[in-house]
C-alpha cells in the first residue's frame, strides 16, 4: 500500500472479545479501517475507541449473526454505508462441550446458524465485492475440523465444515486474484473456553491452550499468505498431519479420550 493510497476495508465479525478483538487491533495498526461486528455494542464501542485513541479508524455494526438473516441484514448495512471491503474475516463463533444429548437444542441451532450458515451467507453475498477488488476471505476454523470430536460433535463438525468450505473456495477463485485461508487453532485462552464450561479445563486437549497473541500473529502471516490452510502451533500441526494416516475409528476414539468429560 503506497502513502496516497485508500485504507483497506476489513469487515471481521466476532471483534468484541478474545481473538477478534485482538485482531482488530493489530490490524487497525496497518492502516486499515475496520467494520466491527458481534452482539456487545458496549464491548465493540469501547474497542473502537481504544482503536480511535491510537489513531485507527473504525465503525461499530452491532448485530448477532446467529439469528436468523443477520447475515443479509449486515450486509445490506456494510452496502448503505457505501464501504466496499477488501478483506472479510469470519472469526465470529462458539462451541458446546458434552454429549450432543445434553447440549441444549436452541443454543446447538444458534451455533449452526453462526459457525455454518452466516459465515456462508456472508461469503456469498461478498463474493463479488472481494473478487472485483481482488481481495480476501480469512475464516477461523479450529484443529477441530481434521478429526471427528466426540464431546464436541457438532463443533468439530461445523468446524471441518469451515476448513473444507475454505480450501475448495482457494481453489476456485485463486486464479481470478482472491485469496482464501483457513486459519486453524487448538484450544486457545480466551472466552470462549469459559463459554463452555469449567468441566472443558480439566480434559488433557485443553490443559495447554494457545495464546491469543500466538492466533493473531497467525492470522497476520495468512493474511500475507497465498496457502489456504494455517494450523497454529507446532503441536497442532503434528497432531493434524498424524490425523491423515490413522484409520478414522480409531481416531475417533482417541479424540474421544483427549476429550471426554471427567466422571462425575
Amino acid at each position: 500500500m503506497t502513502p496516497s493510497s485508500p485504507p483497506a476495508i476489513i469487515l471481521l465479525t466476532g471483534a468484541s472479545s478474545g481473538i477478534g478483538a485482538a485482531l482488530a487491533q493489530s490490524l487497525a495498526s496497518r492502516r486499515a479501517h475496520l467494520l466491527l461486528t458481534a452482539r456487545s455494542a458496549d464491548r465493540l464501542t469501547a474497542l473502537a475507541q481504544r482503536i480511535h485513541a491510537a489513531g485507527g479508524s473504525a465503525t461499530v455494526l452491532p448485530l448477532d449473526l446467529a439469528a436468523p438473516g443477520a447475515a443479509r441484514h449486515l450486509f445490506d448495512e456494510v452496502q448503505r454505508l457505501g464501504l466496499p471491503i477488501d478483506t472479510l474475516i469470519n472469526c465470529a463463533g462458539f462451541g458446546l462441550f458434552g454429549p450432543l444429548a445434553d447440549n441444549d437444542p436452541a443454543r446447538l441451532s444458534q451455533m449452526l446458524q453462526l459457525n455454518v450458515v452466516a459465515l456462508t451467507e456472508l461469503t456469498r453475498l461478498f463474493l463479488p465485492e472481494l473478487l472485483a477488488r481482488r481481495g480476501t476471505v480469512l475464516n477461523i476454523a479450529s484443529t477441530a475440523a481434521f478429526q471427528p470430536a466426540p464431546y464436541m460433535a457438532a463443533y468439530g463438525a461445523t468446524k471441518a465444515y469451515v476448513l473444507s468450505l475454505s480450501e475448495a473456495l482457494w481453489a476456485e477463485y485463486r486464479s481470478r486474484g482472491l485469496r482464501v485461508a483457513a486459519v486453524c487453532p487448538g484450544p486457545v485462552e480466551t472466552p470462549f473456553l469459559d463459554a463452555m464450561g469449567a468441566a472443558v479445563r480439566s480434559t488433557p486437549l485443553f490443559r495447554a491452550p494457545l495464546t491469543v497473541d500466538e492466533v493473531v500473529q497467525a492470522c497476520l502471516r495468512a493474511l500475507d499468505s497465498p496457502g489456504p490452510t494455517h494450523i497454529v502451533g507446532l503441536r497442532n500441526r503434528l497432531m493434524a498431519q498424524s490425523a491423515r494416516f490413522t484409520p478414522r475409528g480409531l481416531l475417533a476414539r482417541i479424540s474421544g479420550a483427549f476429550l471426554a468429560p471427567p466422571a462425575p
